[in-house]
């Protein structure tokens, strides 16, 4: 499948069967997903991944899922068969510049902006494309009590997870009302030399 296929057909789904996900199709994504940039080569991107059905539940009712089920929408969370958790480690960032051939031990960067939330997202995105080429569905869902996540499926301090990832065989779903606004035109988003927006 061409990348320009793949990116058309990658969407948001909100609503998978019960059937199991390939535990090597897993693997293959996360593969994929691991392969992005990072600042310094840090490599700080992290993944949980969740099939055991008690904790997927448990990570439904944190992102709140009872509301979003009573707004009309499908019990997307608690169904999906596969959560990824994909974090940021910050600590890979901090150790990585401390090194001779980037600081030294002895400077500490300001870090204008965290590259290891930058670095995490560009994986989260090549993981929700490597899905697509997969066969599969995939959804974001921000879960708001990022605290109790972590606290959950036991991450540490210093490394930040972004909300959850859903995998698993497309299922009819209400799609959302956002998608009516529909894509910005190109010269609505792109400035050329500089700065022509409002």
């Amino acid at each position: 499948m061409e990348l320009s296929e793949v990116v058309a057909r990658r969407r948001m789904v909100r609503n998978t069967t019960d059937e199991p996900v390939d535990p090597a199709a897993v693997r293959r994504i996360l593969d994929l997903a691991r392969r992005a940039p990072s600042a310094g080569f840090s490599q700080g991107q992290r993944f949980v991944v969740v099939t055991e059905e008690a904790t997927r539940r448990r990570i439904a009712a944190l992102a709140d899922e009872p509301a979003y089920v009573a707004k009309g929408f499908d019990p997307w969370l608690s169904t999906a068969p596969v959560h990824v958790v994909p974090c940021a480690d910050e600590r890979a960032y901090r150790s990585r510049y401390a090194e001779d051939d980037k600081l030294g031990a002895d400077a500490e960067l300001s870090w204008p902006v965290p590259y290891w939330h930058v670095d995490a997202g560009a994986s989260l995105m090549l993981l929700l494309l490597a899905v697509v080429e997969e066969g599969l569905a995939a959804g974001f869902a921000g879960v708001h009590r990022l605290d109790g996540l972590a606290e959950l499926l036991g991450i540490p301090a210093g490394v930040h997870p972004l909300g959850v990832v859903t995998i698993g065989h497309p299922a009819p779903d209400r799609r959302s009302g956002s998608l009516a606004r529909g894509w910005r035109d190109l010269d609505e988003v792109v400035s050329w030399g500089r700065w022509s927006g409002p």
